[in-house]
């Protein structure tokens, strides 16, 4: 009877290791995985091509931005030659690919139209300064200190400010405009509601299904607060479009976007109608990531559509 019990005893300690193993074996997968992913993107600098103003028929100025955490970032001014100028659209660019040089096809667009252009290339990209990207958590700052610049200068002066991004670039923009009263308006093209929503959607192209992603946002927030600062994430755009409030919104997806589910257009565009903020809809089929038809990437205004929408949006500040 006693070995009986003995047996037993060390039957169930050993189960109740194998079950503390197999536990640990699975908390230290689910950290891993957002670590590794994670590690893809922040604590690195992203090299980009380069392009110039001329390849698009405009001419620039190339100057320099600095941010109020003590950044220099390239950027570069092009002008309208129109005789009324309406004010500045400044762009920006998504998380890896392209360069915001690769926009000075939309600054044209706008030129011809009466409007002014400030590019900037983001922190921790090309000729900027900066040692890691944030998903719009720190480059919204980048943002402001273009817009701190443009306040600066006489010929800017009460003329709107108007910012515009694409992808990370246009969440970026939401988040910016929800924290610099300045900026009058945004045009926002495939934006994310929230990087930790597009971290779920992404693990299937690692071969992981989406449930796993669920399980692993709470690691997902705590690299963030780790490499980004506690605040970090409050900064995104589902909580920056509500703080746009009587300041208008463009929201341009595709419904097949591969690379930002249409999911994300639907929840930032829903939380806007909810918040009562002036958001307008372009919705284009199939799956163009840049919503402008790829083909006319580097002239958007061959895009019917696509550039009657924008400047549609850009006529309500026209004055």
């Amino acid at each position: 009877m006693r070995q009986h019990l003995l047996r037993f005893i060390k039957r169930r300690k050993h189960i109740g290791i194998t079950i503390f193993t197999i536990a640990i074996l699975i908390l230290a997968i689910l950290i891993l995985i957002p670590t590794f992913v994670m590690s893809m993107f922040l604590g690195e600098r992203i090299e980009q091509k380069q392009r110039d103003s001329m390849e698009f028929g405009i001419e620039s100025e190339q100057i320099s931005l600095f941010t109020e955490d003590d950044l220099a970032l390239a950027a570069w001014r092009t002008y309208t030659q129109n005789e009324i100028l309406n004010g500045t659209v400044i762009i920006v660019s998504g998380l890896q690919e392209p360069s915001v040089t690769a926009f000075f096809g939309y600054a044209n667009m706008f030129a011809e139209h009466g409007w002014d252009s400030l590019l900037i290339e983001k922190r921790a990209r090309s000729l900027s300064e900066g040692d890691s990207i944030g998903f719009g958590t720190t480059e919204w700052r980048d943002v402001k200190a273009g817009v701190d610049f443009l306040a600066a200068d006489m010929r800017v002066g009460d003329f709107p400010i108007i910012a515009l991004g694409t992808s990370a670039g246009g969440a970026t923009a939401i988040i910016a405009g929800g924290e610099v009263p300045r900026i009058d308006g945004v045009i926002a093209i495939s934006a994310y509601a929230d990087f930790v929503g597009l971290y779920v959607d992404s693990l299937p192209t690692f071969g992981l299904p989406r449930f796993v992603g669920v399980l692993t946002t709470p690691f997902i927030y705590l690299n963030m607060w780790l490499r980004l600062g506690f605040d970090a994430i409050s900064y995104t755009p589902i909580n920056g479009i509500v703080k746009l409030g009587e300041r208008p919104i463009l929201l341009m997806h595709s419904t097949n976007d591969r690379q930002v589910r249409f999911s994300h257009f639907e929840q930032l565009y829903q939380t806007a109608k909810d918040a009562d903020v002036a958001v307008t809809a372009f919705v284009r089929e199939g799956n163009w990531h840049f919503v402008c038809y790829d083909h006319y990437t580097d002239t958007p205004v061959r895009d019917a559509a696509f550039t009657e929408a924008v400047l549609a949006f850009l006529g309500q500040f026209t004055r």
